[in-house]
Order: structure tokens, then C-alpha cells, then sequence
């Protein structure tokens, strides 16, 4: 259905600029990823992905990332950039692209992939914190500014920092562990676009506990953009506050009941048992 390959010419490098700004719904032609420093990074060990239909040889998909270091001078390879094409979606290809990252971080001797996604985008969250594995422990406020392209307009650009750590225990999973009798923050009430947040608990002392989000942000910023800073804010709040107290996001479970959406973050007290299963180093 589709092959996953490495770029490589400036050719390839216009194309995944058009398909951002397709994908981000960029009005504005001079914004989106540079091809120049998408080929140099291609040529000087980073890792430029296209996905393309097998059929047409159409790229439907792209990943950019680059070698980058921690402030501890760990290497690490950063993931820019992410995006398929509407119609493409729900068919791995996202999970597929960021696999083959994998891959080739692993080839490099790089313990460490990460990026940044809004945590209100339901989608992203399942893929980063559950299909792949990956963790959570830092939120970075109103990261690009409100106007970031029309999929965040109206709202703070904030974004979840994804830890990746590709060779850790948990990575060789067959699944998740089932979490059960998790406290909850919030206590949410109504359904579809009136979902709210009536109450919110920043003092539970649980080891796991869970983070309720959105159904779908969208559809909400459409119908009551005041509603969808609520829940922006509040889980601004909840991140921040149980990071500080030493918790991890480390899954992310959605749910469907009576057609009604579910969505939650599960976040755990840090222990040296957790970290050494997640591969910290």
C-alpha cells in the first residue's frame, strides 16, 4: 500500500515543504520547513523519511529529524517534524514513519528520539504514549505562539516533550500493563462538544492516577472556543502540577462507550524501577 524510504534530493526536500503547509494548513507561503536544511540534514546524519504510495509514487507522508544533544551532553536525535496526509491517516503510516526512526537511531547508537505534540490532540497522544511507548514529564507553555497554523489557531501553542528511549525494556513489551482503580483529577461532566470540567484535584497523592483530555479538540473550538481554553488551561495546570510532584505520563487510553469518547493520560510517580524500565539513562 505504501513504502517508507529515506529522502534525498532537493526535489524530495520542496515536496515535504508543500505537503507541510498542506498538512498545517499554512496561509502563508514563506512558512514551513526549509528544503536546504532538510537536505543538509539528510546528508549529515539526521533522518529525512518520505512515506509514498506504492501506486501513484505519491509522498502521502514525512518525518525530519536531526542529531541534537541534552543539556546533560547526552546525543540524541530530535524529531522536527511529522505530518501525512488527511486521507492517509488511520493506516499506520504515522507508526510506521517514526519505526523506522527508530530503526535508524538504534543503527546510530543513539539511545534517545524527541518531540513535541499538542497534548489536547487525542490522535498524537495514543500514537506517542501508547502505540510507541514513549514518556512524558515536561510541558512547555504557548511553545510557538497562538497563530501556529490553522489547526492551533485560537489557542496557546502548548506541547508535551516526548522522551523516546529506544532501547528501554518496555519497548519489548507485548502490551501495556491494564491499569486498574487509577485516581482521577477531574471530574468531567456532559457529553460530545459540551464535555466540561466541573472539578479538579491537585492534591492527590496516589502512585498512578489519571488525566482526563478531550474527546476531540476541534470540534469544540468550533462550537465554544471558551470551553476549549477551559480544558486547555486546566490540563496546563494538571501537567505542570504533578510533573513538579515527580509524576510520568507514561500511557495514554481511549475509549469508546455509547458512541462517547474517552480519552485519558496515565501518569505515574517516578522509582528507579520505572525509569530503568523506561531506559532512562
Amino acid at each position: 500500500m505504501y513504502q517508507i524510504r529515506d529522502l534525498e534530493s532537493y526535489t524530495e526536500m520542496l515536496t515535504v515543504r508543500e505537503l507541510q503547509q498542506q498538512i498545517w494548513g499554512f496561509d502563508d507561503s514563506s512558512l514551513g520547513l526549509y528544503p536546504p536544511v532538510l537536505k543538509t540534514a539528510a546528508t549529515n546524519g539526521g533522518v529525512v523519511l518520505g512515506a509514498f504510495d506504492e501506486q501513484s509514487g505519491q509522498m502521502i507522508g514525512f518525518l525530519f529529524s536531526f542529531i541534537g544533544r541534552e543539556k546533560s551532553g547526552l546525543f540524541k536525535l530530535c524529531s522536527q517534524n511529522m505530518g501525512v496526509l488527511p486521507e492517509w491517516r488511520r493506516y499506520g503510516v504515522a507508526e510506521a514513519l517514526k519505526q523506522e526512526q527508530r530503526r535508524r537511531t538504534i543503527a546510530q547508537n543513539l539511545p534517545l528520539i524527541t518531540w513535541t505534540y499538542d497534548p489536547l490532540e487525542g490522535p498524537n497522544a495514543n500514537l506517542n504514549l501508547h502505540k510507541l511507548r514513549a514518556i512524558s514529564r515536561t510541558y512547555i507553555e504557548d511553545y510557538y505562539g497562538s497563530d501556529f497554523g490553522a489547526l492551533n489557531a485560537g489557542l496557546p501553542s502548548d506541547r508535551l516533550l516526548v522522551e523516546w528511549w529506544v532501547s528501554g525494556p518496555r519497548q519489548e513489551r507485548e502490551k501495556a500493563p491494564d491499569y486498574q482503580a487509577v485516581s482521577p483529577i477531574f471530574t468531567v461532566t456532559g457529553q460530545g462538544v459540551e464535555k466540561e470540567i466541573s472539578h479538579a484535584d491537585f492534591d492527590l497523592t496516589a502512585d498512578i492516577i489519571e488525566l482526563e483530555s478531550v474527546p476531540d479538540i476541534h470540534p469544540i473550538k468550533s462550537a465554544n472556543m471558551e470551553l476549549a481554553l477551559d480544558w486547555r488551561l486546566k490540563i496546563r495546570q494538571a501537567f505542570a502540577t504533578y510533573f513538579a510532584k515527580g509524576h510520568i505520563a507514561v500511557d495514554f487510553i481511549s475509549t469508546v462507550t455509547n458512541g462517547e469518547r474517552r480519552n485519558c493520560y496515565i501518569l505515574q510517580k517516578s522509582t528507579p524501577e520505572l525509569l530503568t524500565e523506561i531506559g532512562i539513562e
